[in-house]
């Protein structure tokens, strides 16, 4: 919340001053939001999963004007999010995360269309080379270990088997929202984006052996990289 306060401070600041530099050529965006991502799960040990959870977007941009507004340049994203396992129903509080990001920069066309003198809706695309710091890791003993309900000694449990990262991925951005002309040179938008991942997946988990108390398990966790984010942003032009 203090960086969407800052961010909407910045906003009223720069949208309250009109500066000229002559023709307006090119823009500067920044946006901030949150996403959603898509983990598939199978098995036959549904008390484990995968998840998301904290997710947050921040977005800049630098975009050239051209004709029947059009612009073209360049736009980098950094996405991140907890990825945490849960065992359910036994320790749903107990959550072991990783701190995830994704980097990704590339270029970006865009169209404004105007439904009134100061509103109107923007399309537009980017293709984008994406980064991750997640690593490849080999599972090979306990991990983690499960309270139960009401107390008792915990639970160990074995894991066994590894996960798989893509490193260098390509998104695909496709994206839509709104816009209001603050002033000549300010704007204020609201979109919502994409992304396709085309080397999905990014991550796999394959944990060959669960064991639980003298039982043994399997389970395949699958993040494909594909995502859904809403932003909100602010466009300076000079």
């Amino acid at each position: 919340m203090r960086v969407l306060r800052l961010f909407m401070l910045g906003i009223l600041t720069l949208g309250s001053t009109e500066i000229s530099f002559g023709q307006k050529n090119w823009e500067i965006e920044a946006k901030i939001g949150t996403g959603n991502t898509n983990i598939n799960t199978g098995g036959n040990y549904s008390d484990l999963e995968l998840s998301t959870n904290n997710q947050r977007l921040i977005s800049f941009g630098l975009l050239k004007k051209l004709k029947n507004n059009f612009s073209f340049g360049v736009d980098s994203d950094i996405y991140r999010f907890q990825l945490e396992y849960t065992f359910l129903p036994l320790d749903q509080d107990n959550k072991v995360g990783t701190r995830t990001k994704f980097w990704s920069i590339g270029p970006k066309l865009q169209k404004d269309i105007y439904i009134k003198p100061k509103l109107g809706l923007s399309l537009a695309v980017a293709f984008h080379l994406t980064q991750t710091n997640l690593n490849d890791e080999v599972y090979t003993g306990i991990w983690q270990t499960v309270r139960l309900p009401g107390g008792g000694q915990p639970i160990p449990v074995l894991l066994y088997g590894n996960k798989e990262i893509e490193k260098v991925t390509f998104h695909l951005k496709p994206e839509g929202g709104i816009f209001y002309d603050i002033t000549e040179s300010s704007r204020i938008t609201f979109s919502c984006e994409w992304g396709i991942n085309l080397r999905e997946p990014t991550l796999v988990v394959n944990l060959d052996r669960i064991v639980v108390e003298d039982q043994t398990f399997q389970n395949r966790h699958i993040l494909d990289g594909n995502y859904f984010s809403a932003q909100l942003g602010y466009r300076y032009s000079f």
